[in-house]
């Protein structure tokens, strides 16, 4: 998974391959993209929410994974897993962050999928790196938070 770092530089790189500079983007999206905050992004020290990262993608007409594509990493998620409802029901009103940013994900992935079992909710790959950008970690920090506070479900062995 991408770092902030790394998705600011392959934003810098989609608008100069673009060939636009900060203020031709600012110019361009008739000042929806404001060139010092596109800046920032860039740079990696201003947060870009994953909504955001959509509409950014849309306006330069890349799709989304240009921004996390690992190349080809491996890691813990290259297969699903499953979280824990239940568990993650008594961090809801604890203040921490990343599960905070899990609940609302989670939220999102069981009304998407109509997925209403009310224990567990199965995570793909593509979810855990939606997570990683929503929390500014990596994919395997964002694994071993999971781990952390237990919300993961062990797979059974046959």
């Amino acid at each position: 998974m991408a770092t902030p770092i790394e998705i600011g530089s392959r934003l810098r790189d989609i608008r100069r391959q673009q060939e636009l500079t900060l203020k031709q983007v600012e110019i361009k999206s008739r000042g929806v993209w404001k060139s010092v905050v596109v800046g920032s992004y860039e740079r990696g020290t201003r947060t870009l929410s994953i909504e955001k990262a959509f509409r950014l993608c849309d306006f330069y007409g890349v799709p989304y994974s240009a921004l996390i594509d690992n190349g080809g990493e491996k890691s813990h998620t290259e297969k699903a897993f499953r979280i824990d409802l239940t568990a993650l029901r008594t961090f809801e009103k604890s203040g921490d962050r990343f599960s905070q940013e899990l609940a609302r994900l989670v939220g999102f992935i069981i009304k998407k999928r109509n997925d209403w079992n009310g224990h567990f909710i199965s995570m793909r790959r593509s979810d855990c790196e939606t997570l990683a950008l929503m929390t500014s970690l990596t994919e395997e920090s964002t694994y071993k938070s999971l781990e952390h506070r237990r919300l993961l479900i062990k797979a059974l062995k046959n």
